[in-house]
């Protein structure tokens, strides 16, 4: 379980306090994930000459957010209302549980770091019929990004225009590895129980950090955007109303 801090993250226009959670793994790095919307706000994870790096484009305090409510937001059925809601906010053993309602639809989000550098989005959703969240990453820590969709006829190439790609149906293949403190204890993310696949790997050479996105969705939406690029992963559907989905980015430094 990762050290989770509740701090303010200041006030939106109609005086109602933001919260923002921070947590860290015991290798110092940190996610941090805010109420307004239930959104990621930062990545911060350390390259091989740990130096810290923030990894997505965001916002200092909520109000950021509140004049620009698609960064970082989360989609219910491609709609952007739940992102401009202050959700439910409740820390569990895993990390910080986001849970909200709008006109019978019923969402919920856990977002975890694991120590093996993992951020997991877990989903559940009902009267609903997806549910997604979009990152938004900073060129500036991730220059010159290149994208290898797991996707039929994708290639390997630089992020440019907006794209959605169709993610092959097969089990996800994880490679754990030798990490600056030896191997960790476990993989504390079952991704075959779990139903996870490969959905793309994305590599920027002169930061020389790797990231890997596992998904239970169907589509991989990979756009360029000002200073940047944005990935989303969107496409579970249930015949009994439940939804239930999961995304997985595991950040490496490549040797």
């Amino acid at each position: 379980m990762a050290n989770v801090k509740q701090e303010s993250f200041g006030k939106l226009s109609d005086g109602r306090e933001a919260k923002i959670f921070t947590l860290r793994n015991n290798k110092g790095n940190e996610l941090k994930v805010t109420d307004y919307g239930a959104r990621i706000v930062s990545v911060r994870f350390r390259d091989k000459s740990f130096t810290n790096k923030f990894l997505l484009k965001s916002y200092e305090n909520v109000s950021g957010y509140e004049k620009n409510s698609s960064a970082g937001i989360v989609f219910v059925d491609e709609g952007e209302e739940f992102g401009k809601i202050i959700w439910d906010a409740q820390t569990i053993i895993e990390g910080v549980k986001f849970t909200a309602e709008i006109d019978g639809k019923h969402a919920e989000i856990i977002y975890s770091i694991s120590n093996d550098n993992e951020v997991s989005i877990t989903y559940e959703a009902t009267g609903a019929e997806d549910i997604s969240t979009k990152l938004v990453f900073s060129a500036d820590a991730l220059p010159e990004s290149e994208i290898s969709p797991y996707a039929e006829g994708a290639a390997k190439g630089k992020i440019s225009g907006k794209n959605i790609y169709n993610i092959i149906d097969k089990p996800a293949e994880v490679l754990m590895e030798v990490g600056m403190f030896g191997y960790d204890p476990g993989c504390p993310i079952d991704y075959l129980e779990a139903g996870l696949k490969n959905a793309a790997d994305i590599f920027s050479a002169p930061s020389s950090i790797d990231i890997k996105v596992y998904a239970t969705q169907n589509n991989l939406h990979v756009e360029e955007v000002e200073n940047g690029f944005a990935i989303r992963t969107s496409g579970t559907k249930s015949s009994d109303g439940k939804i239930k989905s999961q995304t997985v980015y595991v950040f490496k430094n490549r040797k």
